[in-house]
């Protein structure tokens, strides 16, 4: 492995070098964070292609990224240096080529490098090669209906007892909730294998126990019986402990003979685990009892130290019997037969689960869709076959190698076993003489809950050399660029005590360490630990009144932990502005004032987000969230999709009250009262119609009015709703009742109003899958409420404002930030998933409790207690690399806040523990960790910094140089935290200065400007031409509304369609109901129709038996007027047109008196062309005629006033669209059977 020698003039330090130049074989990276492997991976290809002897072309290397914008970033990175790289030899073809072959470069994810495999092959597998990729949305919804489906069949079954069996042990009374989960998460947990089905089908296999079988047979009870020596020799470690406490001056010297035969008690039991059968070693355990305590005298011994050795031992006493309860209860039989009670149950739940496979992939076909898992299995599948029930390079696999001269590999800790599979199917050569570049750091694997595998990382690194041998090579990358000193010290010297082989999966030792590599200004830093204590004091009971301590003290939890950690970072970020913290800008390199953007605050979860948001928006200082959870439980939201309820069934009670007590309807709670008592026994929507028929009395009118309005647009949603789109019609709620614009008003506004935008922007996205309609939408929300999933809060601010960031620590990595907070360090580790009734595991498969159907109740079987502490011990190995992931994003400061209920308890119990011999931290207290606090508090407690804090000059503390200051605060100090100062003096940039009075005077002029088209700023920039004939009706009538006549009053109010509802059963129609019936009689009307009684209501009966009118529009049709109509001279010009149009929509723009383009929509009812080519506009009016007029003249008159605008404006709009000339305009009066020709 020949590696050039490095240049004087070259800053890459020998591990990068090596890094970038090595091959002729498999080679690993272990990049510490902050070490530049992505500027060393970009620099090997760039090598790779500029070199002189034999280069590559960039479509000759795999490129292999964990995300999108990584893959993103390395094409951009890689064509900067090409260009630089051009700039220095401008003649180079081979450059040039390798630019303009950099957009078709294999460098991606995985997933996009099989999604091409399968488009190229897609014929291999007789797929459709027009397939699409499921989004997220849709796949659920899809394995919903599949896995519904298949539950439903099997409880069908002739036979459905093993279902019933299995059902009864993982559910509950309520549901199938529970099973459905099961049988999910299994299927996930298989996909991720080369060969799910066989993994699959050797699950139930482990429990099929023979008759002649011994517990020391079992595959997994090697890995058990190490846990169970692990345990016992955690406890005798404590037996240490005491003897030290014993020997120590004015110790407990007693306890020494005590420690002793429990040492003796604990090394037989670690001698039989270790040496012995399970049967043995349970015999052990019957009969182990731990000696009496020697009698301490009293007065004779130091108090203290006599309790922590009483502690202690208690603590080492309660370690082994719970072992002895936990694995030895039971008789080895009674553990055997166990597992065999369960082997039907678990053949069922693989049955069912293969078969859910089958019927997901089958759905998925028949839509012509595949998912990621999807891709990666095909991509497989055209990559292998099968030779003696093993996987080898297909033809096409053999093709597809020769293709790339080198796969490198991004972020390769975070690889599962399906994607190794792939990756060394399309490599050469052995480990030895591979082509495959692995870049990773097995520190910051934190994706183990999406099924990585950081164990393939950890078996190449301990098998691989720094040296060239027959294997490949490892090159460990330490140096940090990105941290100061003070960051990294102090990260090495919590991780050296904590990450171990066992918990934490790799030793944290000199290779892993980290090395400061970035230079900064020398200034005193460090970092800092802040414990928030929750501690109340005790009041004296004798004490008066004013000697009470103040009642909020002891009412502290009136605030939850976040609030106060969010008040104490407030406080802390306003000290640092105050006193203008100066840090080392990304860019120019040189120190500028610190501002918000340069802070982070990183969270295990985003748990606490709400809360942290709302204290820093009280506080005033701009807070970055991009919320995970939430956007369910926003008002707006919830208040949007009950309204979506409504629309696609009303008859829900709950969701309708909600949607009537929204402020677009404004319903109060004694106005529902009303309604429910208008109805109290039918269902709320009955009560509502109910109470709208009859239009309410008294104070009820009001609301009835209410209700109307509302039902107007109710029904013209369910019909969109039926018809058109679901992002439609959420925007037509929005616009249809203000809502957008009301919740933009409220506090938060922009928040509520990019969350209702992100509702209709999700509908869109929704129905780009296979799936349509609401009813669907509604219940994928639903599901996914009820599986506990949540969409974040939209974004209303862009975290590249000047604002700080809240972020998971997942969502951190990669990235880096001057100012790091890490809060709640305090709070427990999530250990939900032992709580359930199984357990997963790649390797080991399921595990499951064993579960007695009839006394419903489960314990723990032998499977699923070896697969609990494996999984105890990888959670805590996980949360280990999460937290070395949070600390190492800090550039310049660290800062570590955790809130515990006493401080002081807790300071005492990490000098306890810290007290024990050995660099690291005993294994019993990392392993039985219940959060990040009781790994760092120990660790810290170790420290010459925290013993001074302490006040031990004296002590044993570890030398060391990392720098720590430790701070502990009542919480209670920080009640006022969030109130804005405004007390202090105004700084310079913000002190009034003195006014001239010609600026003065400008400014009034300016403020009291009159906006010269104001009135442009109030019209609407589309209006119907019935709207503009009512305006000008409005401004022609000089007197009041109520004393208009009531003809007049009747045309210009606006009359509305009746909700559906209301036009069923037997009620009286409206005027404007029974106009707009006529309206649509004479657009079917045949006018050569013979005018007789008989055959006009066959005609009506016709149009309404085509649902064209409802049954009371037919009835309420009059007959003799249209008999008259046909009778009249205006048919027969009608019937000798050379043609005739009905219903003629029109949208046109004119000029109004100010100058606007006013867009004007109408529908003429009819337009005839006659002899002379010339037009007719006619339009017919249902008004009252008789009794109401007394003349022609006055009907005329009446006539041209209300209808004249109206007419004249479809005259200009269709003449000019039509380009025609219209020679009248005529209206026909049913009620007076009059021809009325309007004037110009």
């Amino acid at each position: 492995m020949l590696i050039p020698i490095k240049p004087q003039d070259v800053t890459w330090t020998d591990a990068q070098w090596r890094a970038i130049f090595a091959e002729g074989r498999d080679i690993l990276v272990s990049a510490a964070a902050g070490s530049g492997k992505t500027a060393v991976l970009i620099e090997r290809l760039i090598q790779k292609m500029i070199r002189e002897d034999n280069p590559i072309d960039v479509d000759e290397l795999l490129v292999v990224t964990f995300t999108n914008a990584s893959a993103a970033e390395m094409r951009h990175r890689m064509a900067e240096a090409l260009e630089k790289a051009l700039v220095k030899n401008p003649n180079s073809s081979h450059l040039r080529r390798q630019l303009s072959l950099l957009n078709k470069a294999q460098i991606s994810t995985l997933h996009s490098f099989c999604l091409s495999i399968v488009k190229q092959y897609a014929y291999i597998l007789d797929l459709d090669p027009g397939f699409r990729l499921a989004n997220e949305a849709e796949a659920a919804l899809i394995r919903d209906d599949v896995l519904a489906a298949i539950l439903e069949s099997a409880h069908k079954a002739e036979n459905p007892e093993a279902l019933y069996r299995l059902v009864d042990s993982f559910t509950t009374d309520r549901d199938d909730q529970m099973i459905e989960t099961l049988i999910d998460k299994l299927y996930d947990t298989a996909s991720v294998h080369p060969e799910p089905k066989k993994w699959l089908q050797s699950i139930p296999q482990s429990y099929n126990v023979p008759d002649d079988m011994v517990i020391d047979d079992l595959p997994f009870i090697g890995a058990l019986k190490l846990t169970i020596q692990h345990a016992m020799e955690e406890a005798y470690a404590m037996t240490e402990e005491i003897r030290q406490y014993a020997l120590l001056p004015a110790g407990p010297a007693p306890y020494g003979t005590t420690v002793e035969q429990d040492q003796l008690v604990i090394a037989e039991a670690i001698r039989r685990i270790s040496t012995q059968s399970w049967q043995s070693t349970f015999d052990f355990f019957q009969t182990l009892k731990f000696a009496t305590a020697a009698r301490i005298p009293k007065d004779t011994f130091d108090d203290e130290l006599v309790q922590k050795a009483k502690d202690k031992r208690d603590q080492l006493k309660k370690r082994v019997n719970g072992v002895k309860e936990a694995y030895f209860t039971r008789t080895p039989a009674r553990l055997l037969q166990e597992m065999r009670m369960m082997h039907p149950l678990l053949v069922t739940l693989v049955e069912l689960t293969l078969t859910y496979g089958d019927q997901y992939r089958l759905a998925k076909s028949e839509r012509g869709l595949v998912d990621f898992s999807d891709l990666e299995h095909f991509a497989l599948q055209i990559l292998t076959e099968e030779e003696d029930g093993q996987l080898v390079p297909s033809s096409t696999a053999q093709d597809i190698m020769m293709q790339y001269k080198e796969v490198l590999v991004d972020e390769y800790q975070d690889t599962n076993r399906l994607q190794e599979t792939i990756l060394q199917i399309v490599k050469t050569g052995t480990e030895a003489n591979g082509n495959m570049f692995m870049v990773g750091d097995v520190k910051q694997s934190i994706y183990r809950f999406r099924l990585a595998e950081p164990m393939l990382f950890l078996e190449k690194y301990l098998k691989f050399t720094t040296e060239p041998q027959n294997t490949g090579v490892k090159i460990d990358l330490n140096a940090n660029f990105r941290s100061r000193a003070e960051v990294l010290d102090a990260t090495n010297f919590i991780f050296s005590q904590i990450m171990g082989k066992r918990v934490g999966e790799i030793q944290y030792d000199e290779a892993a360490a980290l090395k400061a590599g970035a230079p900064y200004p020398d200034q005193p830093s460090s970092v800092e630990l802040t414990i928030l204590s929750q501690q109340t004091e005790d009041v004296d009971e004798g004490a008066s009144e004013d000697e009470e301590i103040n009642e909020e003290i002891l009412e502290i939890d009136e605030l939850k932990k976040s609030q106060w950690e969010a008040r104490y970072i407030i406080r802390k970020i306003r000290s640092l502005m105050d006193q203008k913290t100066m840090v080392v800008d990304a860019w120019t390199k040189k120190e500028r004032p610190l501002e918000y953007r340069d802070i982070v605050i990183l969270t295990r979860s985003m748990t606490w987000s709400a809360d942290l948001t709302e204290e820093f928006k009280q506080a005033g200082i701009p807070l970055y969230a991009n919320l995970s959870k939430g956007y369910f439980d926003a008002l707006e939201v919830m208040i949007m999709l009950n309204t979506l309820r409504i629309v696609d069934n009303p008859y829900q009670d709950i969701p309708l009250a909600s949607v009537l007590r929204a402020p677009f309807v404004g319903l109060t709670e004694a106005e529902l009262s009303h309604i429910r008592l208008s109805a109290p026994k039918e269902p709320f929507y009955e009560a509502l119609k109910n109470f709208v028929r009859m239009g309410g009395s008294g104070i009820a009118s009001e609301t009835a009015e209410k209700l109307q309005r509302f039902f107007l647009h109710y029904e013209e949603w369910r019909d969109l709703a039926r018809r058109g789109s679901l992002a439609d019609l959420i925007w037509r709620i929005y616009m249809d009742t203000h809502y957008y614009e009301m919740v933009g008003a409220m506090p938060g506004g922009k928040q509520r109003q990019a969350n209702l935008r992100a509702l209709h922007d999700r509908a869109l996205s929704y129905e780009k899958s296979s799936f349509r309609g609401l009813f669907r939408f509604l219940r994928f929300i639903d599901r996914m409420k009820k599986r506990g999933d949540d969409l974040g809060t939209a974004r209303a601010m862009s975290e590249k404002e000047n604002v700080v960031r809240l972020m998971t620590i997942h969502s951190s990595k990669g990235l880096e930030f001057p100012y790091v907070f890490i809060a709640g360090l305090g709070r427990d580790f999530n250990q939900m998933d032992f709580n359930e009734l199984y357990l997963f595991d790649q390797t080991f498969g399921l595990a499951v409790k064993a579960v007695d159907p009839d006394k419903r109740i489960s314990f723990t079987s032998l499977p699923f207690l070896a697969m609990k502490e494996k999984k105890q011990l990888e959670l805590k190995s996980e949360e280990m690399r999460v937290l070395y992931v949070a600390m190492t994003r800090a550039k310049e400061k660290l800062m570590l806040v955790a809130t515990v209920k006493d401080a002081q308890k807790s300071i005492d119990k990490w000098q306890d523990i810290s007290a024990s011999s050995g660099d690291m931290l005993p294994e019993y207290v990392r392993s039985r960790a219940k959060g990040f606090l009781d790994w760092i508090g120990p660790a810290v407690a170790r420290h010459h910094d925290f013993a001074l804090w302490q006040g031990q000059v004296d002590s044993d503390a570890l030398p060391h140089p990392s720098k720590w200051s430790f701070e502990t605060i009542h919480v209670e100090e920080l009640r006022q935290v969030i109130a804005i100062d405004t007390t202090s003096e105004p700084s310079d940039a913000t002190k009034q200065k003195g006014i001239s009075p010609e600026i003065m005077s400008e400014v009034e002029r300016r403020f009291n400007t009159v906006y010269i088209h104001e009135r442009s700023t109030v019209k609407r920039s589309k209006q119907s031409v019935s709207e503009l004939k009512r305006i000008d009706q409005l401004r022609k009538e000089e007197e009041p509304e109520f004393f208009r006549t009531k003809e007049v009053q009747q045309a210009i109010t606006s009359v509305h369609k009746r909700p559906a509802f209301l036009q069923q059963g037997e009620h009286k129609l409206t005027s404007a109901e029974i106009g707009t019936a006529m309206h649509t009689a004479m657009q079917h009307l045949d006018f050569n129709l013979h005018p007789g009684r008989e055959m006009i209501e066959s005609f009506i009966q016709l149009h309404a038996d085509r649902q064209l009118l409802t049954t009371n529009e037919a009835k309420a049709i009059k007959v003799n007027a249209i008999e008259n109509f046909l009778q009249s001279p205006l048919v027969d010009r009608l019937r000798h047109a050379s043609e005739v149009l009905r219903e003629v929509p029109f949208t046109y723009g004119m000029k109004d008196e100010d100058g606007d383009i006013q867009i004007l929509q109408g529908i003429a009812d009819c337009l005839f062309q006659e002899e002379d080519g010339q037009w007719v506009l006619l339009d017919y009016k249902t008004d009252r005629i008789k009794g109401v007029f007394h003349n022609e003249t006055s009907i005329l008159r009446e006539m041209q006033h209300r209808y004249g605008l109206q007419l004249s404006l479809y005259q200009k709009a269709i003449e000019n669209i039509l380009s025609i000339t219209i020679k009248e305009k005529i209206l026909y009066l049913f009620d007076s059977n009059q021809i009325i020709v309007l004037e110009d």
